[in-house]
């Protein structure tokens, strides 16, 4: 029997899809270890609910849309990878790996082999695309990516109604994949080709585009609610002076360069993996300049109608976050380096191989510079902050563990989480329900104090400090446990959640207990002031207004600034009794009737940003002091902004 040995058009072949494939692979290999963290357990729990459908219907008052990543890829991991997340990041690198094939395949059809490997190569080399891997819900950018590339080339092999399902599905992953309508339309005009069905074109995805717009309820409240009532806390109008900073932003993480507030060093591993990566690039590319002849049938377009094609799908998408998200991320560049990296392939292709790999190189190695950058000035989802969540996710699973090996079912978990910045432990366990994933249990629930259930039968109290340590509180046997040794740990860290958590037992109606745990605030002499003064507060709302003021007549006065100071921490967040908050203006020596009291609450809130609550207080200074200027301006302002006035932070 005769060998038979792949022909060298077949060799060819493969080394043009798998020389920009081995490259995206190699630079994102040290992403896959990085599990969950953030939205990730958002998605995983349905927001906590438990329900796996509730992502693949519209909802109202949501701001997004986008069924298959957040709904249906995530009952999917909750089957396959229900607490880890390696073999989510798998996943997310195939896809990944399938939008750069398919990138080759639409660039090779239309300009040629050379310009197909190299616009894979660009996306690959993209310093923002490894974050699509780092972050599992970054699904929702990587599968509008695919689908918009696969439906392009779809398209242009005339399969239109499988390009047009891919184009709907694209939609339905990430609100920007619409840009690609047009284009879909008018390919055939764009690629200089006798025209098939236009009408039907026409008709088909213009009627998604607006059954789409139908439905989405994010539209739905840009139109009716104006910029300030949607939902998210970053969708929206932006202000115009942060546009053009913004862009020029995007414009640089395009092309591999960090911002000029960023600091770029050489990040270890991911310079050591790009290097791997540059060696790849370069055998590759060279085999496939000295490989196979052209096509006999390749008739690349003009540069012009490239960069039409590229510029039609890439300024839209490029101009949307500029315009509609209110904080910059370099993962939203990913979608318009699918424009670019179409325009460059073309544009390069033309150029020698030295100069081909030269600048390949460069720019795959400005790359590995731009995954090293990083901000303290504000919080930036860069790859180096997923990375730091990643780690910060996974010692505060192995603190809660060794305190709690097992919880019972039905657990109330109330957490008190210190500041930890852009780790976000707080949203990973309050918002993401990530006990939920690590217990794999749907019916434990981590709650605040202010969202704490009355009367749950089984109930935890936890501390999560700026270090990661964990703390729990037990009241009914009085013991502290922690993961930290630290003898200073009781007193800096247990003061405010044992506060709120009596805070929040004194609301429900139990003020016998709400008093006992009062009692383990005072392990200091500053602590025991605070303590008989939330002591008295309690009695307040209660009623028992005799034992409150002889708690008050042998507690020594405070200062009026720590008095302010405290009672606004406290009303910061604010117990669901608001008999109870009034009272902590009279345990604490002020007077909630004092308009200059009123009048400092409303000022600190508005300078934290609070505007609910700055508003609530200016309406609450209007009726002590009518014709009050200042909270009469600061009303409008807030009423400009869409802010209703509310005791409850938003």
């Amino acid at each position: 029997m005769v060998a038979r040995f792949p022909s060298a058009a077949a060799i060819s072949k493969a080394v043009t899809y798998l020389t920009p494939c081995l490259v995206a692979a190699v630079v994102c290999l040290p992403c896959l270890s990085l599990g969950y963290f953030w939205d990730d357990y958002y998605f995983l729990t349905s927001q906590g609910q438990g329900h796996a459908s509730a992502y693949l219907l519209p909802r109202a008052g949501e701001s997004f849309y986008r069924p298959i990543p957040q709904g249906l890829y995530f009952m999917l991991l909750r089957s396959l990878d229900p607490t880890n997340g390696s073999l989510a990041h798998v996943l997310n690198l195939a896809a990944l790996l399938g939008a750069v094939a398919l990138m080759v395949a639409l660039v090779w059809r239309v300009s040629g082999r050379r310009a197909g490997v190299i616009s894979g190569i660009v996306f690959a080399g993209m310093g923002c695309v490894p974050g699509m891997v780092a972050w599992v819900s970054c699904s929702q950018d990587l599968f509008a990516i695919v689908l918009v590339l696969a439906a392009l080339l779809l398209r242009h092999e005339r399969r239109d109604l499988l390009a047009l399902v891919c184009a709907t599905a694209a939609v339905l992953s990430k609100e920007p994949a619409i840009a690609a309508f047009p284009v879909l339309i008018l390919w055939d005009r764009l690629v200089g080709r006798a025209g098939s069905r236009a009408r039907f074109q026409m008709l088909a995805y213009s009627s998604v585009a607006i059954a789409w717009a139908l439905v989405h309820p994010g539209i739905h409240s840009l139109v009716w609610r104006g910029p300030h009532g949607v939902a998210s806390g970053y969708f929206g109008i932006t202000q115009p002076e942060q546009w053009g900073r913004h862009l020029i932003r995007y414009l640089l993480t395009l092309v591999n360069i960090p911002p000029p507030e960023f600091v770029a060093s050489w990040w270890g591993d991911r310079l050591a993996y790009s290097l791997a990566a540059l060696a790849i690039l370069v055998g590759g590319v060279l085999l496939v300049a000295r490989g196979a002849p052209p096509d006999a049938n390749e008739r690349p377009l003009p540069l012009k109608r490239m960069a039409l094609i590229a510029g039609l799908f890439g300024l839209p998408t490029l101009l949307a976050p500029v315009l509609l998200i209110r904080h910059w991320a370099p993962y939203f560049a990913c979608i318009p380096a699918v424009g670019l990296a179409m325009f460059v392939g073309p544009a390069l292709a033309r150029q020698r191989i030295a100069v081909v790999l030269a600048v390949l190189a460069a720019f795959l190695l400005c790359g590995a510079w731009y995954r090293g950058a990083h901000t303290e000035r504000e919080p930036v989802w860069t790859e180096r902050v997923f990375a730091d969540a990643a780690k910060a996710t996974r010692t505060v699973r192995v603190n809660v563990g060794h305190l709690y090996p097992t919880l019972p079912k039905g657990c109330q978990v109330v957490a008190s989480v210190s500041s930890t910045g852009v780790r976000g432990i707080y949203s990973t366990l309050i918002d993401g329900q990530a006990l939920q994933v690590w217990y794999q249990d749907p019916t434990i629930h981590t709650v605040t104090t202010q969202t704490r259930r009355h009367g749950t039968k089984v109930e935890r109290l936890i501390r999560v400090t700026s270090d990661l340590d964990v703390i729990s509180i037990d009241f009914d046997t009085g013991q502290v446990r922690s993961t930290t040794r630290r003898p200073d740990i009781v007193e800096t860290e247990l003061g405010r959640p044992i506060l709120n958590y009596a805070r929040s037992v004194a609301a429900e109606g139990n003020t016998a207990r709400a008093l006992r745990i009062t009692e383990a605030l005072a392990y200091s002499p500053t602590s025991e002031i605070y303590a008989r003064r939330l002591a008295a507060m309690i009695l307040l709302a209660a009623g028992h207004q005799g034992e409150a003021s002889r708690i008050l007549e042998s507690t020594p006065a405070l200062p009026r600034p720590v008095a302010l100071d405290f009672v606004w921490t406290m009303l910061k967040e604010p117990s669901y009794d608001q008999r109870l908050d009034e009272a902590a203006f009279q345990a604490f020596g002020l007077s909630g009737a004092d308009p200059e009291t009123i009048r400092w609450m409303m000022r600190a809130f508005q300078k934290d940003g609070r505007w609910g609550q700055a508003a609530w207080y200016a309406q609450r200074l209007l009726e002590l002091t009518h014709g009050d200027q200042e909270s009469a301006e600061l009303l409008l302002t807030a009423k400009q902004r869409g802010i209703e006035p509310s005791r409850m932070p938003a």
